[in-house]
């Protein structure tokens, strides 16, 4: 099967149809975008924004630092302008926005991550409404640009970046999910044959189960982490005066931006070659040299301070906790399967526990396989944390059944408090093992139990 009647098959198999008439009907109108500030985010929120342009509307885009897009930002953004749509992009797809609807003539929500809730009012584009279709936003929204018959080379790149940023293809290791098969075959392969090439180079922060190869496509994607921050705001604002007035997130999609008129792709043999052709070269050495020595001093301390804290079916959970670590999220995922390489035939969940300056809590989970939802359970984590503190536009969770993270910001809530409700959660899977409950296990994430 080609692209194009993929594309076709999966809109009106999933009626997302709707989403593209809307798009139709957009033209001499303002859309505000709100996207993630990952790389999927920044990739999906470029190819937005190109698609409103090509349909005769105007976009403005927006990189809130939260996952989840609360109601205050929203109605901040909405009084200085008429806008004819708001689109969400790669920030969740949850219940309570369909309070929001009625905001705005057309409210778009795109994105991949399973649902928190369910959302009924909102047009929506998410293959993973009810099962796992592993993939990227930034693929939907180029799946959505094809049904309009739109796109360019660039927006394949794109796609492809947002998809090595979640981790749906792995070239160095010859694995593409079945779901992006048919765009990875007819656009990429042919095409990008340089950026995914295998390499012998420093291993990125996606070499999971091996560190010999890499490609340039990983060593992109991994650039795009560390000046974008990751999603997770990891900045380098206080580490030189070059960069003290830089907005990272804005900075990333600015470069994305620029290299659309500029687009050297074919010429890129090394990730310099990628470097030299933005727009700020200098900037960007500084940031991912930063990048690089934050990498190693936090596989360092896991190194040193992770333990094994209890046993769910097949799955060991390690834990560990630290204050202001940087790249938390980024390098668990590396240092999981390290524990996994010595775990034997047990899988492994790694929950990182980060006290952040200014008394935010973050809990991000990593995983080797699905026998714990990593999602479900930083989905329930925060539905706690707000049952019991509330401030739901501060403390927000979800995630893939990989890798997951929950976050109480500016709450109010305290490490220890945190950690009660955390211990709680735990010890209520503990007791749905013991009864063996399915119901229960259904609720908790503990997918081992269902079947």
């Amino acid at each position: 099967m080609n692209y194009e009647k993929f594309v076709k098959e999966e809109f009106n198999n999933n009626n997302w149809q709707g989403v593209a008439e809307s798009f139709r009907g957009i033209k001499n109108k303002n859309v505000l975008i709100f996207t993630h500030d990952d790389p999927d985010g920044l990739t999906s929120g470029a190819i937005l924004k190109e698609l409103v342009e090509n349909v005769g509307g105007r976009a403005v885009v927006k990189l809130p630092p939260t996952y989840e897009l609360d109601e205050s930002l929203l109605d901040s953004e909405l009084a200085k302008d008429d806008y004819g749509a708001v689109i969400v992009s790669d920030k969740g797809t949850v219940s309570y926005y369909d309070e929001y609807v009625d905001k705005v003539d057309k409210f778009i929500i795109i994105d991949h991550h399973p649902p928190i809730g369910e959302v009924k009012k909102c047009l929506l584009i998410n293959p993973n409404i009810n099962g796992y279709y592993s993939c990227s936003t930034s693929y939907l929204a180029h799946m959505l640009m094809t049904y309009l018959e739109y796109g360019s080379k660039y927006d394949d790149f794109l796609a492809l970046v947002g998809l090595k940023g979640d981790w749906a293809v792995k070239p160095a290791v010859d694995e593409i999910s079945d779901y992006v098969k048919c765009f990875y075959r007819e656009r990429i392969e042919d095409h990008f044959g340089n950026l995914i090439e295998k390499i012998r180079s420093r291993p990125t922060m996606f070499e999971f189960t091996q560190r010999e190869y890499t490609t340039l496509l990983n060593q992109i994607t991994e650039l795009y982490f560390a000046i974008g921050g990751g999603g997770f705001q990891y900045f380098y604002n206080d580490r030189d005066d070059n960069l003290s007035e830089l907005d990272h997130a804005k900075f990333s999609f600015d470069i994305i931006k620029e290299q659309r008129d500029n687009f050297g792709f074919i010429s890129w043999r090394t990730l310099e070659d990628f470097i030299n052709d933005t727009a700020d070269p200098f900037k960007i050495r500084k940031i991912f040299g930063y990048f690089k020595e934050d990498w190693d001093k936090t596989m360092n301390l896991f190194s040193g301070n992770t333990s094994l804290v209890y046993t769910f079916g097949n799955t060991d959970i390690y834990k560990f906790e630290g204050e202001n670590i940087p790249l938390m999220p980024m390098a668990g995922s590396v240092y999981n399967n390290e524990l996994k390489r010595n775990s034997g035939d047990k899988e492994v969940l790694f929950i990182m526990i980060n006290r952040e300056t200014g008394g935010g809590v973050h809990f991000s989970l990593r995983s080797t396989a699905g026998g714990i939802h990593s999602g479900k359970f930083c989905s329930n984590l925060a539905s706690r944390l707000v049952e019991k503190f509330n401030n739901k536009d501060e403390i927000t969770g979800g995630g893939h059944p990989f890798a997951a993270e929950c976050k109480t910001r500016k709450s109010g809530v305290s490490y220890e408090e945190a950690l009660e409700v955390f211990r709680g959660l735990i010890n209520d899977m503990k007791k749905a093992e013991a009864s063996g409950s399915r119901k229960e296990a259904e609720e908790l994430g503990m997918d081992y139990l269902k079947e």
